[in-house]
């Protein structure tokens, strides 16, 4: 049978709101009382309900995370600097999944408010005007990672600067040469990430003098398969757009675009130069291997971890809001091709 907080309040003499006391603020107990209350834990070998403790103190020691998909191959890199921050803090996470569908987010943010959860990191997906009725029905804190809040309600968030981090994309392949450079987006709904990142790309392909155009850039859903039907359709224009290079908006998409490549008797990056964007694990992996660029998953995730703390524990104190950018760099690889035939320290320079 489990043992109940009333059955330690009995063999200690005690009430259950003692025992309460002495599991949440020990510091209002006299010695004494507090003794015997721990003296009777041991005794019945008592472990207190995590959740019912928070019920008498208005928190847990529980951190709620939603996220997008359990299966992107991101998420595993983000959780290692969520989990690193909250092992530090004594705090535990309990996850929420998604499935990329807005309507399962919102309802992961009430059955985390359920749970008792003393704040709630959401990752991914555009937080806009709709989120703002439950965040102020909930009142707890809220944390942004790989996002950015666009609605009325003041939220930290961590992340890159993406339209400048395919703007850079964009340089590092005009430095070597290319022109007819094509870009695998984000999707076209629900999606600030994915404007954002097509926005870099269209402001450099400006900037250099190269022009923007439509049937150069296409979208994929980030991962593996809509990288390949996205190369798909841009090889289906390939006789006019005679591209040589394609930035894409994910390193799964980009995956997803040399093995369509591959397929088509193509080889990355002698007929197709390729960046991707996140620098995964398995970009190292591949042959070739991917050059792309590099977010520091591990260290957003710490610090959105901090900021939420914070949050939770100086709810007085005025908050840290607003969009921090964390810093990103090219990772060089495999995929690019130089189509100059030199090209000085000085030239690469002048792209940046």
């Amino acid at each position: 049978m489990k043992v109940t907080i009333r059955d330690v309040a009995s063999k200690a003499g005690v009430s259950a709101a003692t025992v309460s006391r002495v599991l949440n603020k020990p510091e209002l107990v006299d010695p004494e009382t507090k003794q015997r209350v721990q003296a009777a834990i041991k005794a019945l070998d008592f472990h207190p309900n995590a959740m019912a403790r928070g019920l008498s103190v208005s928190r847990t020691d529980t951190i709620g995370l939603v996220i997008p998909g359990i299966n992107d191959l991101f998420f595993t890199e983000l959780y290692r600097g969520i989990e690193k921050a909250c092992s530090e803090n004594n705090m535990k996470i309990l996850l929420f999944d998604s499935q990329h569908s807005r309507h399962r987010a919102l309802e992961g943010f009430t059955f985390l408010r359920r749970h008792q959860v003393s704040g709630i990191i959401f990752t991914s997906k555009l937080v806009d005007q709709d989120y703002d009725a439950l965040f102020d029905r909930i009142g707890i804190p809220v944390a942004l990672a790989l996002t950015e809040a666009t609605g009325r309600t003041p939220l930290p968030a961590f992340k890159v600067d993406d339209v400048r981090a395919v703007f850079d994309v964009v340089a590092y392949l005009v430095a070597r040469g290319h022109q007819r450079i094509g870009m695998i987006t984000g999707e076209s709904e629900d999606d600030r990430t994915g404007l954002l990142r097509l926005e870099g790309y269209r402001r450099a392909m400006l900037h250099f003098g190269i022009g923007y155009s439509e049937s150069f850039v296409t979208s994929g859903n980030y991962r593996f398969d809509g990288g390949y039907a996205a190369m798909q359709e841009l090889l289906k224009r390939q006789p006019i757009n005679q591209l040589t290079a394609i930035c894409t908006a994910s390193d799964e998409m980009a995956i997803g675009a040399m093995r369509c490549l591959h397929d088509h008797g193509l080889s990355v990056p002698d007929d197709m130069s390729v960046i991707g964007f996140d620098d995964l694990q398995i970009a190292r992996m591949v042959i070739p291997s991917l050059t792309t660029v590099m977010q520091p998953f591990e260290e957003i995730g710490e610090q959105v971890v901090r900021a939420l703390l914070q949050r939770i524990e100086q709810p007085s104190e005025l908050p840290r809001q607003g969009t921090y950018y964390m810093p990103h760099r090219i990772v060089e690889r495999e995929t690019v091709k130089c189509l100059n035939s030199s090209t000085s320290e000085e030239q690469l320079e002048k792209c940046f």
